[in-house]
């Protein structure tokens, strides 16, 4: 009959382990929906709460040994434990962590459940007993987990994909053509963005001066042709001194409505912001957006120096031994 840990997994040998990265670290788990969850509970720790700092040789996962002090089969033996930070929270010691750090932790544990308000991750710092601050396990059944991931990678989805009501910060191109009340950090719905984008403002924005200069130029052509009826009028009935007086008025007046016409139409031509300006703030974006996925992508990828952490350990009565590289450090795990 198989070994069972502390928490009823089944103990593992080595060769049955499923092996993760996380916050620059190399990390053993008990399946691949317990890598899951772990690698999100590790890189949230190590962004919010503390860094995981690979130079030191202090966090660890799977270690076939029982609990410290005990006859207890250790968690770890079912790669359901892992240890972060090791010689900043040592076994015991109390009082390693801020309240604040505490907060971020519990925030983090709360937001890995089975959908059912069930919590996966039980906490060392949490212990009523001997506190445990650098140890974090698994502390639901299998089925439970796979509930957990489901429920996760779900929940992430939703969250990598742009709401209605999320909010847009306008760019400098953009407030010009939004026009006012906008203005550049001015922050709108990515719903109304989506709906009516810059570049939709900026063409009705043509359109309505094109429209606007169209109706002045067909009010100068009615004017123009005013001019000619009044002179073919005067030519018919006047003599040829009210006719040259009649295309003078004519003229005059048409010369000054098309000055004013033109003058009205290069304030009309609606929006200062040209179509290399929008390419150009276009690519800023793209070229932004690509930035943080190739900095995602080298991250995922990232593998473990000779100063990693450390993954796999083994328990040799008081040390630990990373088996990767050979080098025995001091633990009290």
């Amino acid at each position: 009959m198989a070994e069972h840990s502390q928490n009823g997994w089944p103990v593992l040998s080595s060769n049955r382990l499923t092996w993760f990265t996380a916050a620059g670290g190399r990390f053993a788990a008990a399946n691949s929906d317990v890598a899951f969850l772990a690698k999100y509970l590790i890189e949230r720790f190590s962004k919010e709460v503390e860094p995981i700092k690979g130079k030191v040789l202090d966090d660890w996962s799977w270690a076939a040994r029982n609990v410290r002090g005990s006859s207890v089969i250790s968690n770890h033996a079912s790669a359901t434990a892992w240890d972060l930070n090791a010689t900043q929270h040592p076994l015991g010691v109390k009082g390693t962590f801020t309240r604040s750090e505490i907060a971020k932790v519990h925030k983090i544990l709360a937001a890995v459940t089975d959908g059912k308000g069930h919590k996966v991750f039980r906490w060392g710092n949490d212990y009523v007993g001997r506190v445990d601050g650098m140890h974090f396990e698994i502390n639901v059944s299998a089925a439970m987990v796979k509930r957990a991931r489901t429920v996760l990678q779900k929940k992430l989805e939703e969250e990598d994909d742009m709401k209605w009501t999320d909010q847009v910060k306008l760019t400098s191109t953009d407030a010009k053509i939004w026009g006012k009340p906008y203005k550049e950090g001015d922050k709108i719905t990515f719903g109304l963005m989506v709906r009516y984008p810059t570049l939709a403002r900026k063409t009705q924005a043509d359109l309505t001066a094109f429209a606007a200069a169209s109706a002045k130029r067909d009010a100068a052509m009615k004017a123009q042709l005013d001019t000619l009826i009044k002179a073919v009028t005067a030519l018919a009935s006047g003599s040829s001194a009210e006719v040259a007086q009649a295309f003078a008025d004519g003229s005059s007046r048409l010369q000054a409505e098309v000055a004013q016409i033109n003058a009205e139409a290069d304030q009309l031509q609606g929006t200062s912001v040209s179509d290399d300006e929008i390419n150009a703030d276009v690519a800023a974006a793209v070229a932004e957006a690509e930035a943080v996925e190739a900095a995602e992508a080298a991250d995922a990828l990232a593998k473990p120096g000779d100063a990693a952490v450390v993954g796999q350990a083994a328990d040799t009565g008081g040390t630990t031994v990373d088996v990767r590289e050979g080098a025995t450090v001091s633990s009290n795990a």
